[in-house]
């Protein structure tokens, strides 16, 4: 199941205080967790900024409805429902999804509380830049070389960690390369050997002749595993050639997979700013300091 909304998110916090007894926020985490069907993989899902996303939108929404009168911080770190968010409860819980605020969360849009948390809006930012970032440098790949396209997938694979080290990556010659154009070496002894092919495309799809042809390669160098890297796309003959094959494995890589991997790993990309998010400590604050 995909993360929930804050809006959700607030509602199980509610109906999980409904008994009234006070709890330590980070103790309803696996509770809300459960109760929203969250997998390890949903809950291990962070924000751009770093931070687990399920546990900071349990926090916007202890926010809010705090904020709304919904909840009591009774000591630090801890949460209790009042009776303005019994009656909530009580109310069915739909009040959330109505078009209009109703009254008791009005005061979100009246105190300036942004609807999203600003994380959130981060990764939006985050993924704009993110897609913007790869469909430049896709560009610029569809602009090498094919020889520079060459060394430039066998540096992708090396960045990857394919490869016992810098030196174990390499472009074949140029001619009478018996249609593998890299190789990767995954052991010292090249018991372990990754063998590539890179067509540099602008516009025309990689078809199943090609793949074809790349495997009869492989079988001639008595290799089992080999990586197709396109700046272009495959044709639907040629992806599903490909996952039919039984005694060796190839990997067809796109345009689009390929800008992916290479913004992911650092290939062809430079970091131009690097920017702190801090947070501010809730549970430090929510229950004040005791009085000497």
């Amino acid at each position: 199941m995909t993360i929930p909304k804050v809006s959700v998110i607030k509602q199980g916090l509610l109906e999980v205080l409904q008994d009234g007894r006070p709890r330590l926020l980070r103790e309803t985490v696996p509770e809300l967790a459960n109760r929203f069907q969250l997998s390890p993989e949903d809950l291990a899902v962070r924000h751009a900024s770093g931070a687990l996303k399920f546990e900071n939108l349990v926090r916007w929404a202890r926010q809010h409805l705090k904020d709304d009168g919904a909840i009591s911080i009774p000591d630090r770190g801890m949460v209790q429902i009042t009776d303005v968010g019994r009656r909530l409860v009580n109310a069915g819980g739909d009040f959330i999804e109505l078009p209009q605020p109703s009254l008791a969360f009005s005061s979100e849009v009246q105190q300036g509380i942004p609807p999203v948390p600003p994380e959130e809006a981060l990764d939006a930012a985050v993924e704009s830049l993110a897609t913007e970032l790869r469909a430049d440098v896709l560009e610029r790949v569809k602009q090498v070389t094919p020889q520079q396209f060459e060394r430039l997938v066998v540096d992708l694979l090396l960045a990857m960690g394919y490869g016992f080290d810098e030196s174990s990556g390499h472009v074949t010659r140029y001619t009478g390369d018996g249609g593998i154009d890299g190789l990767v070496h995954e052991d010292k002894l090249g018991l372990s050997s990754i063998y590539v092919q890179a067509k540099r495309y602008t516009e025309q799809n990689v078809g199943r002749p090609e793949v074809q042809q790349f495997l009869g390669a492989l079988t001639g160098a008595g290799a089992v595993k080999g990586v197709f890297i396109t700046s272009a796309g495959f044709s639907r003959d040629a992806r599903e050639f490909a996952t039919r094959l039984q005694n060796q494995k190839v990997v067809l890589i796109d345009g689009p997979q390929l800008a992916r991997l290479m913004v992911e790993h650092g290939v062809g990309v430079a970091t131009v700013k690097t920017i702190a998010i801090q947070h501010v400590d809730s549970d430090y604050f929510d229950a004040g300091w005791n009085q000497a």
